[in-house]
């Protein structure tokens, strides 16, 4: 009986023996894992800070590899679209593949001759990686949307032709001098703006208060008391108040024929005193209120007696900015009648398509790209600068110094979005401020009026 158990025993050690040499021995060729792409990201290109159309997509692999050879790595990458992407067919969907670099044991980069859409595939060949034997897939994330691929790296024209078209200017009528009239549209334009209580009170309070010998038309009135609670509220105190390089209230706000050439929209020129007048034509009087808003902006930025061509890019800039963002609650105005519409039509167009820092937003320099800025238009700008400046040829001092309204503005602007501040003089600050300022909401709403379309 003892010798049966010994016998046992004897045998199930040796099978226990035999299991563990077995483990031992298949431990020792263990099947290789396959390899598989962990994650792709795209990233634009920058050269000496400057953004390119161009992008490097980094690939992580799950485990070390090796290319079978150079040549069939080459070969072995291809980049689609999402599906059913409306950028499929067009030029600035290809993505043409430039350099393909192994940075490390798990890590290779491809250089990628355009921008990439978040959700982009890339497809990686199986006879390009030793130890892979099928076809390899990933999603790319990106910063781009395809509609910002589109932005970044070409430019837009309308479609809808009429929003440029001249217009038959309009004669004022007792109704556009209706004081009770105006300020209802007034408390109408706060209401769409969706403008806190104590912003509404302060721009009725204003509006009600002003001094009617110095502001007359009940139009103007409204359009500078809108800006109180805008970020170029500083207008305000400026032509109301001593506040500003005169040391005086303006001394007229009004629709007179401006001083000097026929075509002038409006003008600051000086009385005996050295106060402001500002002349607005009379023709715009018909225009709804709100497109005088930008304009009374723009004008209270000149203070001074000189006038440098940055200063009047500069405060072009800005009254187009806030006209993009009032399309926001009032799409209409792109369409109204008065020459006022047509010009911020075609200014916001060139704004769009300008851009050096961030040329998917808006910008006033021009974009990587470098194509015209009014496309099919025959005007030959580059930019929304060259657009300005075409104008002011001859007319302005390059020694004027920044004026402290327009500084105002964009210290505002740029503290609301926690930016650095800079001189509102110097256009790469502006250009880059403005573009990290809009929002991607003003955008849509500018490509969806005016039926704006890539070229």
């Amino acid at each position: 009986m003892y010798a049966f158990r010994m016998n046992r025993v004897l045998v199930g050690g040796i099978l226990a023996l035999t299991v563990v040499l077995t483990v031992s021995c298949n431990s020792n060729n263990p099947p290789p894992t396959p390899i598989r792409p962990l994650q792709a990201n795209a990233e634009r290109l920058y050269e000496n800070d400057l953004p390119l159309a161009r992008s490097v997509v980094h690939i992580h692999f799950n485990r070390e590899f090796k290319p079978v050879t150079l040549r069939a790595l080459n070969t072995a990458f291809q980049l689609k679209l999402p599906e059913d992407s409306p950028l499929t067919g067009h030029s600035l969907g290809e993505m043409p593949i430039e350099n393909i670099e192994v940075v490390s044991s798990q890590t290779i980069e491809i250089t990628v001759g355009s921008l990439i859409a978040n959700g982009s595939t890339l497809q990686v060949m199986a006879k390009a990686l030793s130890g892979s034997d099928e076809e390899l897939t990933i999603t790319i994330s990106s910063e781009f949307t395809e509609l910002g691929v589109v932005l970044a790296g070409g430019v837009f024209g309308f479609d809808d032709l009429s929003v440029v078209a001249p217009r038959q200017v309009e004669e004022p009528t007792a109704v556009d001098r209706d004081s009770n009239v105006v300020r209802a549209e007034l408390q109408d334009h706060l209401e769409d703006r969706q403008a806190s209580v104590t912003v509404r009170e302060t721009v009725l309070a204003l509006y009600d208060g002003m001094a009617e010998e110095i502001v007359p038309a009940p139009k103007l009135r409204a359009a500078l008391a809108a800006l109180a609670g805008t970020f170029a509220d500083a207008a305000v105190r400026s032509l109301l108040s001593p506040e500003n390089c005169t040391g005086t209230r303006a001394a007229f706000i009004g629709f007179q024929k401006p001083p000097g050439e026929a075509e002038l929209i409006a003008r600051v020129t000086y009385d005996d005193n050295g106060r402001r007048i500002l002349s607005i034509r009379p023709d715009l009087e018909a225009a709804p209120f709100e497109l005088l808003i930008p304009l009374v902006a723009h004008e209270a930025i000149h203070c001074d007696q000189v006038d440098s061509l940055e200063e009047e890019i500069v405060a072009s800039a800005i009254d187009v900015f806030l006209y993009i963002h009032l399309l926001l609650s009032k799409p209409e105005l792109a369409f109204d009648t008065s020459p006022l519409a047509r010009n911020f039509n075609i200014e916001a167009l060139a704004m769009l398509n300008s851009g050096r820092k961030t040329p998917e937003a808006l910008g006033i320099l021009p974009s990587p790209h470098g194509r015209e800025v009014l496309p099919e238009s025959g005007v030959m700008h580059r930019s929304f600068a060259d657009l300005i400046a075409s104008s002011y040829f001859g007319e302005t001092n390059s020694s004027a110094p920044v004026e402290p309204v327009a500084q105002e503005y964009l210290d505002t602007l740029a503290q609301a979005i926690g930016m650095s501040l800079g001189s509102a003089i110097d256009l790469n600050y502006v250009d880059s401020l403005l573009g990290h300022a809009t929002t991607f909401e003003a955008i849509a709403n500018m490509l969806e009026i005016f039926e704006l379309s890539p070229r």
